[in-house]
């Protein structure tokens, strides 16, 4: 249990719950050994700090209510992974993504007393999401930001520093085929050496369900993925032959990165490619089949990433000269 002292003491509502509450220790000791039932154990290491996190800062002290709303959170967190968003709490609790969630269920499931518990939950662990309500709501995917190219160059030095032949592995092939060809947790862990092959001079990779297609890599990551190609034997590139839609949250959350690096995340890897693509001036209908993307709405949220051209080429592309 977490002892709150002094100024740090929560405030709570008439219900119960914590209102503008921010401990400074955290409150995941009766965590350790907890797993949600029927969550196997590379969804819930994928997804636990993300878990552990809303816990902590909802004050949470183990008894069976948290327990509870975790088990809730825990789900939700699961279902955003292997739909490719970021463990981000605007992305996981904005009111469209619990929603998207609670239409997912199975039968047998309760989605009233899910989605109660994600509405009581949702305000105070987020600033921006916007759960006041709305006249129309609209279904939008949020996509990861970038890496900027000197996090990408310290991810790169990290991942060859791994403490295990594996972590190493596991972290160039994330890399590799996350910011060389935009594969996020849905295809990045599934990559076989079969799937890496040479057309002409480009290096592409077969990526399966869902929204199977192939996929070319970007010329700076070729050597990379054909490295991993020919050295993966029957293994995935990443290693290990597991097929759980969250073993490359798994894997991501086991990598070791110096104080300050951001973490490995694939969707955020994902987004790299995106915008590196953008940058470049792919064509939206092309870079979109190749993202397995049915439209390019998405692609809005990346665009204030994009490097600005100077006046002169900018006049000279819109009027097609370029």
């Amino acid at each position: 249990m977490v002892e709150v002292r002094g100024a740090d003491r929560p405030s709570r509502d008439a219900d119960g719950w914590l209102v503008d509450y921010r401990p400074s220790r955290e409150a995941d000791g009766w965590l350790v050994d907890y797993r949600p039932m029927r969550m196997d154990a590379d969804s819930w290491i994928a997804v636990r700090p993300f878990v552990v996190a809303c816990a902590n800062q909802l004050g949470f002290d183990g008894g069976a209510g948290a327990l509870r709303v975790v088990r809730v959170l825990a789900r939700l967190a699961a279902w955003a992974v292997g739909e490719g968003l970021p463990l981000d709490v605007e992305v996981v609790l904005d009111p469209d993504t619990v929603e998207r969630f609670i239409a997912s269920m199975p039968e047998g499931r309760s989605p009233a007393t899910y989605r109660s518990t994600l509405r009581r939950v949702g305000p105070p662990l987020t600033k921006r999401a916007p759960w006041e309500a709305r006249s129309v709501p609209v279904a939008r995917r949020h996509v990861a930001p970038p890496y900027s190219t000197a996090e990408l160059d310290g991810l790169r030095t990290a991942a060859v520093a791994q403490t295990t032949v594996g972590r190493v592995r596991a972290a160039r092939a994330l890399l590799a085929l996350g910011a060389g060809a935009g594969l996020d947790g849905r295809w990045v862990a599934r990559v076989a050496a079969e799937d890496v092959s040479v057309h002409g001079e480009a290096v592409v990779v077969r990526v399966g369900q869902p929204s199977a297609r192939i996929v070319p890599v970007l010329a700076s990551w070729e050597s990379e993925v054909l490295d991993l190609a020919a050295t993966a034997g029957d293994d995935f590139l990443v290693g290990g032959r597991s097929v759980s839609k969250n073993r490359a949250g798994a894997l991501a959350a086991s990598l070791v990165v110096p104080n300050g690096s951001p973490r490995v995340s694939a969707s955020r890897l994902r987004a790299t490619w995106l915008v590196t693509h953008l940058a470049m001036g792919t064509r939206l209908p092309e870079l979109a089949r190749a993202a397995g993307m049915q439209g390019v709405t998405v692609l809005s949220d990346l665009l204030s990433f994009v490097p600005a051209l100077d006046n002169d080429e900018a006049r000279a592309m819109l009027r097609g000269v370029r």
